[in-house]
């Protein structure tokens, strides 16, 4: 996926008028955050793992298959790594795959739902999250439950201790189907945490959402994770100049 882009206008109104931040953004030298805590983020997902239905069956023989993905190509040899069993070569099937992705997108841990990620054809909801960095662990957990086993979302949380101060510390990108599903997990978390969010605003482009969360409306894949608001802030930059 793009990193963060280099423009010091975009990067510096993303920082005061998107993430909302009280200050200069922190340095991150490292796009897969700090190990230590990623490692702690990753232990909390408890080893959930769930179905990713972004690959085809490529071929197959006696006890054994090749799937890709386009980018990624794996060998299953054991039984019920993927469905559906009768599927031909060419198929969409989905894969059993851990769901935690430690380094799909720069500066960000992601949470895959029990079903994947978010669908993405018609446009997906995405909201902002402002979870404080001692409570990022116990998001991750509530989204890595039973109760989101059958949902298909993203949860994208900053994935270093001194990003946390930004109104967009966690952002879940979910499509219309399982928004529902996402708010019953979302309100169950802050019930359960009362302390866990600390609002700092509403990020620029966003309007506001379920449980007083900002949302806003992702299309395709470059709107993933912290795509939407780098582009919307290089709109605001391109169209009115703004700094």
């Amino acid at each position: 996926m793009p990193s963060p882009p280099s423009d010091e206008r975009v990067r510096s109104f993303h920082s005061r008028m998107f993430a909302l931040r009280d200050g200069p953004a922190p340095s991150l030298a490292r796009a897969s955050g700090d190990s230590g805590f990623v490692a702690h983020l990753s232990m909390s997902t408890h080893g959930a793992t769930g179905w990713d239905w972004s690959f085809r069956l490529v071929r197959q023989g006696v006890g054994w298959s090749f799937v890709s993905d386009g980018k990624l190509t794996l060998f299953l040899d054991e039984p019920g790594q993927f469905v559906p069993m009768d599927a031909k070569a060419g198929d969409q099937v989905a894969v059993r795959l851990p769901r935690a992705r430690e380094n799909l997108y720069p500066h960000r841990f992601t949470l895959h739902g029990g079903q994947g990620g978010p669908v993405l054809p018609h446009g997906y909801a995405k909201l902002y999250v402002p979870v404080t960095f001692e409570a990022a662990s116990a998001l991750v957990e509530a989204f890595s439950s039973r109760w989101a086993d059958q949902l298909r979302f993203g949860l994208h949380v900053c994935n270093a201790p001194v990003d946390f101060a930004r109104a967009d510390s966690a952002i879940v990108d979910v499509g219309p189907q399982d928004e529902a599903g996402v708010i019953k997990v979302l309100d169950a978390f802050i019930r359960q945490h009362p302390k866990a969010l600390v609002s700092r605003g509403r990020p620029y482009g966003t309007s506001d959402g379920p449980l007083g969360l900002p949302r806003a409306v992702g299309q395709g894949r470059t709107d993933l994770a912290d795509g939407f608001g780098f582009r919307k802030c290089q709109e605001a930059i391109a169209t009115t100049g703004a700094r």
